[in-house]
C-alpha cells in the first residue's frame, strides 16, 4: 500500500524478422518501459519506412489543424498498407494546404490594402499622388504626430539649419489628437532628421504597397479590392468546411494510425543489434513477467530469449502506484513537489488522507464548504484537464465535503448556529467551550504524524543499508514521545512529576543516542519541538475564520425596516455582509489549501521522503478514434 510496486528490469533477444511483431505486441501490452541497450552492439536503425511515416503525421497533423472541428466517429485503425492506400490517394490533403496558403496570403493582401486606405485617408484633400512621390533629387516623408508635438517641431525647424528647397506641410486634426505632417526635402538634408527627433511620431510607409495614385483612388482601389478578397476567403472558408465534413474523421483515424506506427519506428532507437537478431532493454512490474512472456511467445513463435537482469544498487527502477482513478490528483501533487522513489516508502496515501481533514478543520463551515465544492467544479470545467489547476480543483472539491462535515460538527452555517433547526437533540463540539481540547488535539495529531514520518524514514533507511541513520530515527521518535510527556506533565501537570522527570531524563538520553548515531538528526531536534507545535495552526486558522464570520453577522446581518430608506438600508447592509463573508471564505479557503499542503510537504515529508524518482513510462498507446 505505501510501497510502489516491484520492479524488473528485463532484456529481450529476438531476430529481425520478427522485431515488426515483437513491437507490435510491446506496444499494444503496455508493460515494458523501454531504456537504451546496454549491450556492446550497433545500434538498431529504424524501419526503412519511418521517415515517410514520420512526414506524412506531420502533414496530415498540419491538414486536421486548418480544418473546421468536427464530431469524429470511431472506427478500425488503419495498417500500414491501408494508411500508405489512403496517402496516396487523399487528393484533399494537398487541396487544404493550398486554399489555407491562398487564404493567408488574402489575409495578408487585405491588411495591406487597408493600410493604404488608412494612409489615404489621411491626405485626403491635399494634391499629392502617391505615384509620383519617387525623385532622385527629394525624400519624401509623412508622419502622425500629436498636438503637444507640432510646437516642438516648429521650434526644431527655427534651429535646425533646414535647406531652402525643403518643406514641411502640416495638416492639423485628421483624428483624436492627431496630426499629419507632410515632408519634402532635399535629399542629404540631415536637418529633417534632426528636428524629427525632437518629437514623438508615428511614421507613415509612403511606399508602401497600393499606395501608387491619388488619395481618392488609392481608397475606392483598396476598398473594392479588400471587399474581393474577403469575398474569396469566404468562399475559402466554406470549401474547407464541405471538405471537413466528409474528411475530418477520416483524417482523425489516419493521424492516430500514423502516430502508432511512428511511435513504433521510434523505438528501435534504444534496441542494439547484430545482422540477424535485435535485443531490447526496460522496467516491467514483476506481476507482469508471466504475461508478456505468453505475449512473446505468440509474437516471435518461441523464438526469443527473456533475461531478468540483477541491476547495480545506483540504477534507480521507475516507479509505480496503483490508485483509484479519483485519487489520481493526489498522485499529479505529490509528482509536482517531487517524484517518489521506486526504493522508498510512497507518502501520498497519508496526504489523501490528511489533507481533506486539514482542510475541513480550517475552514469548518458548511456555507463555505459549499461554496468550495461549487468553484472547483467551475474551475474542473473551465481548465485543462493535465493541468495544475484542474487536479487541485479535483483535490478542493473532495476537500470540500470535510469542511461541510466539520460544520455540522461544529454548527457553523456562514458563522450562524442552526443545527437546533432541523436535529434539537443534536450535539457536536463548540470551537470556544472546547478550544483547549481542539489545541491538544491538533497538536498530539502533529505529533502523530511526525512520528509517523520519522517510522517511514526508519523502513527507508533500512532500505537503503543505512542501518545507523534508521536507529537515528526511532531515537528521534522517542526523544518526541518521551519529551512531550515530560513537558505535558512539568509545565501543564498532565502526569505525575515522577513519570515526567523520567521521560525527561529518556528524552535526554535518546537525543545523546541520536547524536552519537548521526549528526544530521540531533541537529534536527529543533524541528522535532516546533513541528509538531504548527499543527496549531489547524485550530488557529478554524478559529479565526469562525471569529470573523460571527463578527461578520453581528455587524451586518441585514434587517429589512420600513420606508424606502429601509429599504436602500437593507440593501446596503446585504451587499456589505455578502462582500465581508466572500473575503472570509477566500481568506479561509487559501488558508485551508496552503497550510494543508504545507503541513504535508514540510512537516511531515521532510521527515523521510527523498524523492527524485523516475516515473514509469511503459511503451504504450491510448487509442481514442480508433480500435484494433
Amino acid at each position: 500500500m505505501f510501497s510502489p510496486e516491484a520492479m524488473q528490469k528485463i532484456r529481450l533477444i529476438c531476430l529481425k524478422e520478427d522485431r515488426a511483431d515483437v513491437v507490435c505486441v510491446l506496444h499494444e501490452l503496455g508493460v515494458i518501459d523501454l531504456r537504451k541497450s546496454q549491450l556492446p552492439l550497433s545500434d538498431d536503425a529504424p524501419p526503412s519506412d519511418f521517415s515517410e511515416m514520420n512526414e506524412a503525421l506531420i502533414k496530415v497533423e498540419g491538414a486536421l489543424r486548418i480544418l473546421p472541428k468536427r464530431q469524429i466517429k470511431r472506427s478500425r485503425r488503419l495498417t500500414q498498407t491501408q494508411i500508405k492506400e489512403q496517402l496516396g490517394s487523399n487528393a484533399d490533403i494537398d487541396r487544404i494546404y493550398a486554399l489555407s496558403n491562398e487564404r493567408q496570403q488574402l489575409q495578408e493582401d487585405i491588411g495591406l490594402l487597408n493600410y493604404a486606405k488608412k494612409v489615404a485617408t489621411y491626405f485626403t484633400g491635399i494634391d499629392v499622388d502617391f505615384g509620383t512621390l519617387d525623385s532622385e533629387v527629394l525624400s519624401f516623408r509623412a508622419a502622425i504626430a500629436a498636438d503637444k508635438e507640432l510646437s516642438r517641431l516648429r521650434k526644431a525647424e527655427r534651429t535646425q539649419a533646414i535647406s531652402k528647397s525643403s518643406e514641411i506641410v502640416v495638416r492639423r486634426h485628421v483624428g483624436k489628437n492627431e496630426n499629419l505632417i507632410f515632408m519634402a526635402y532635399k535629399k542629404g538634408d540631415e536637418a529633417i532628421d534632426t528636428a524629427l527627433k525632437s518629437i514623438k511620431f508615428t511614421e507613415l510607409d509612403l511606399h508602401a504597397k497600393y499606395l501608387d495614385a491619388t488619395p481618392g483612388d488609392v481608397t475606392k482601389r483598396a476598398s473594392k479590392s479588400a471587399d474581393a478578397d474577403t469575398k474569396r476567403i469566404g468562399e475559402i472558408d466554406q470549401e474547407l468546411s464541405r471538405i471537413s465534413d466528409s474528411n475530418y474523421s477520416k483524417l482523425s483515424v489516419l493521424r492516430e494510425s500514423l502516430e502508432i506506427e511512428v511511435k513504433r519506428g521510434e523505438a528501435s532507437s534504444v534496441f542494439k543489434a547484430t545482422d540477424s537478431t535485435f535485443a531490447l532493454e526496460g522496467w516491467i512490474p514483476k506481476r507482469r513477467l508471466d504475461e508478456l512472456r505468453q505475449a512473446m511467445h505468440k509474437a516471435s513463435r518461441n523464438r526469443f530469449v527473456l533475461e531478468e537482469l540483477k541491476t547495480p544498487h545506483e540504477e534507480l527502477a521507475p516507479t509505480l502506484v496503483k490508485r483509484p482513478k479519483f485519487l489520481k490528483p493526489f498522485d499529479y501533487l505529490v509528482e509536482f513537489y517531487s517524484v517518489p522513489r521506486s526504493d522508498e516508502i510512497d507518502p501520498t496515501w497519508i496526504f489523501i488522507i490528511s489533507f481533506p481533514i486539514f482542510y475541513g478543520i480550517m475552514v469548518s463551515d458548511v456555507g463555505y464548504g459549499v461554496a468550495s465544492f461549487i468553484l472547483s467544479w467551475i474551475i474542473m470545467k473551465k481548465t485543462d484537464p493535465e493541468g495544475l489547476m484542474h487536479n487541485v480543483a479535483k483535490i478542493w472539491r473532495m476537500s470540500a465535503i470535510p469542511a461541510v462535515i466539520v460544520g455540522i460538527l461544529s454548527d457553523q452555517y456562514f458563522g450562524f448556529s442552526l443545527n437546533h433547526l432541523f436535529a434539537p437533540a443534536f450535539t457536536g463540539f463548540s470551537w470556544f467551550s472546547d478550544i483547549t481540547t481542539i489545541i491538544v488535539l491538533t497538536i498530539f495529531f502533529g505529533i502523530f504524524q511526525v512520528c509517523l514520518g520519522l517510522l517511514f524514514g526508519f523502513v527507508n533507511e533500512l532500505r537503503h543499508h543505512q542501518k545507523k541513520l534508521a536507529i537515528s530515527k526511532i531515537t528521534g521518535i522517542l526523544t518526541l514521545v518521551f519529551g512531550t510527556i515530560a513537558v505535558a506533565g512539568g509545565f501543564f501537570h498532565a502526569t505525575s512529576a515522577s513519570l515526567a522527570l523520567d521521560s525527561a531524563g529518556i528524552a535526554v538520553l535518546m537525543l545523546l543516542v541520536t547524536a552519537a548515531l548521526s549528526g544530521i538528526e540531533a541537529a534536527e531536534i529543533t524541528n522535532l519541538m516546533t513541528h509538531p507545535l504548527s499543527y496549531a495552526r489547524l485550530m488557529g486558522f478554524g478559529l479565526g475564520s469562525i471569529i470573523i464570520a460571527q463578527l461578520i453577522d453581528q455587524g451586518f446581518t441585514p434587517h429589512l425596516g420600513s420606508g424606502v430608506m429601509g429599504i436602500v438600508i437593507f440593501v446596503i447592509y446585504l451587499v456589505i455582509f455578502m462582500l465581508l463573508h466572500l473575503l472570509n471564505m477566500i481568506l479561509s479557503i487559501f488558508e485551508g489549501i496552503v497550510q494543508g499542503v504545507r503541513l504535508n510537504f514540510v512537516e511531515f515529508f521532510s521527515k523521510f521522503y527523498k524523492g527524485s524518482g523516475v516515473k514509469y513510462q511503459p511503451f504504450e498507446y491510448k487509442e481514442v478514434y480508433t480500435e484494433k
